[in-house]
């Protein structure tokens, strides 16, 4: 492992304590901790080296009208969704959407992830009052959009 500068760690403490700040003003925003644990992990979150980015079978993007965009890569296998991940150019909303709506999928038919909205995605993040905000459910539809278009890739391809 390669060694870190000093000014490397200080710039990597100093991103830590901006990303905490973020999450503290999500949570009273009304993010659940759950909505929270997809941010901060990024959980599902494609990156550089992910082989799925190559090897994924389907793969859509969609742009929303905020300009918030996800593509959303998948592998699928005799119809079932074995891998989801995403990346996107968004605000927390929309990475908590993606990053959610990735989750949601894997394991199910793409027939069943077709039937997905918004209220599916904010109904998995709700924790009694908290959950996926309002404000931000259109950054939920960005992602949806971006699956839908996955899953038309998929279908074209596979017909």
């Amino acid at each position: 492992m390669p060694e870190i500068s000093k000014e490397e760690l200080e710039e990597l403490k100093r991103l830590k304590l901006v990303e905490r700040s973020v999450v503290r003003g999500l949570k009273e925003g009304g993010f659940s901790d759950k909505a929270l644990k997809f941010f901060g992990y990024k959980k599902n979150f494609l990156l550089d080296g992910d082989p799925l980015k190559k090897e994924a079978n389907a793969m859509g993007g969609f742009t929303g009208a905020c300009g918030d965009h996800v593509d959303i890569y998948l592998m699928i296998e005799e119809g079932i969704i074995k891998d989801a991940k995403f990346a996107t150019y968004g605000c927390s909303g929309a990475v908590i959407s993606a990053a959610t709506l990735a989750e949601i999928v894997n394991g199910k038919d793409v027939n069943q992830a077709l039937e997905l909205n918004v209220s599916d995605v904010a109904e998995f993040l709700k924790e009694g009052a908290k959950g996926l905000p309002k404000h931000v459910h259109d950054c939920c539809g960005i992602a949806i959009e971006a699956l839908k278009n996955a899953i038309a890739h998929y279908k074209k391809l596979n017909e």
